[in-house]
């Protein structure tokens, strides 16, 4: 799978012109905050960079990659419920790219979170639903439920107003609430079974108060199953601030294989795995060798093979160095 694939070059620098101009346009006026770490509250950090006009820390303690200080939670809410970048995401991104997305992305996760789940709850009731938490376009939902049949129902909570009205087109249940507000009452009476959360960790004001609100809402021994960006992978490390992927204000942390398991054990979940399933970093890398400061690195992509490539890509998925991680935990708390 090639990054161009998923994320077309015009389309994704487009919205990087889009979400640079939001920074400044709902984020120049209001006020920052200093805050602790994300993930296990550590006051020390050191300063990594700035970009954008927003300020990104290493924490001292766990090595969590993150904005300091940060806007108030309003302030974002008003930013993903308005700006135009978020707008263009929901209405064109996904849109253009969705058959591709579908096909390389989001059935093979599907039936990755499937198999997860026959692996660490079994055998699923009558009267039971899966959270997709961020339902976006809604294809996740459409790939898990045609594995799935009828039951359980897959229920998608999406705050975007597009964006719900295009899961609810698509005959999806949909919650149109950020998930923080979310109630158990909201979701009904059946017994969940897992929430999935993918690529939104990194989004979040305050990561704790949402994880923390996960526990209470799921069910005991309900499965969360989370992606993020991995501060340690490859591509992040190697590009640093030049990276694509840390572009605020909408990725504002950036947390590690370690950092992550402390937010969420202190949440109320106890960690099955952590994975770095990756498939793009050496393509992303690739393409920016410009910004590469490792000489064997070029080397090595100026005069390999796709062989070669192929092969340390797998090197870094099976190492746990890939950019892109994944968490399988376990609500022990409610």
């Amino acid at each position: 799978m090639k990054e161009e694939e998923i994320r077309p070059k015009n389309l994704f620098a487009e919205y990087i012109t889009l979400a640079k101009k939001d920074a400044g346009d709902y984020f120049s006026s209001v006020q920052f905050l200093p805050v602790p770490c994300p993930a296990c509250g550590s006051p020390e950090s050191a300063r990594a960079f700035e970009k954008t006009g927003f300020t990104y820390v290493e924490c001292q303690e766990c090595g969590t990659l993150y904005v300091n200080p940060r806007p108030r939670a309003d302030a974002f809410a008003r930013y993903y419920s308005e700006a135009p970048s978020i707008r263009f995401w929901a209405t064109h991104f996904y849109k253009q790219t969705e058959e591709s997305r579908r096909n390389l992305l989001i059935r093979p996760k599907a039936q990755l979170v499937y198999n997860k789940i026959q692996q660490y709850f079994g055998t699923v009731q009558d009267r039971s639903c899966i959270l997709d938490i961020g339902g976006g376009y809604g294809v996740f939902c459409e790939e898990l439920q045609t594995i799935y049949g009828k039951k359980p129902e897959i229920v998608a909570i999406e705050p975007s107003p597009e964006l719900y009205e295009i899961c609810r087109d698509k005959g999806i249940r949909t919650i149109n609430k950020f998930f923080e507000d979310v109630t158990r009452p909201d979701i009904g009476t059946e017994s969940i079974v897992a929430a999935t959360c993918f690529e939104l960790a990194e989004h979040l004001q305050d990561p704790g108060t949402f994880f923390s609100h996960c526990s209470s809402v799921l069910d005991p021994n309900s499965l969360l199953i989370v992606t993020t960006l991995n501060w340690h992978g490859f591509d992040l490390q190697m590009l640093q601030e030049q990276s694509k992927s840390i572009q605020p204000p909408a990725h504002i942390n950036f947390f590690t294989q370690g950092s992550i398991t402390k937010l969420l054990t202190r949440c109320g979940f106890e960690i099955f795995e952590v994975s770095t399933p990756g498939k793009l970093d050496v393509d992303i890398v690739s393409k920016q060798l410009e910004d590469v400061r490792c000489e064997f690195f070029r080397k090595m992509i100026e005069e390999g093979d796709e062989f070669v490539k192929q092969e340390f890509q797998t090197f870094l998925q099976k190492s746990r160095f890939s950019s892109h991680m994944m968490i399988i935990a376990r609500n022990v708390m409610r």
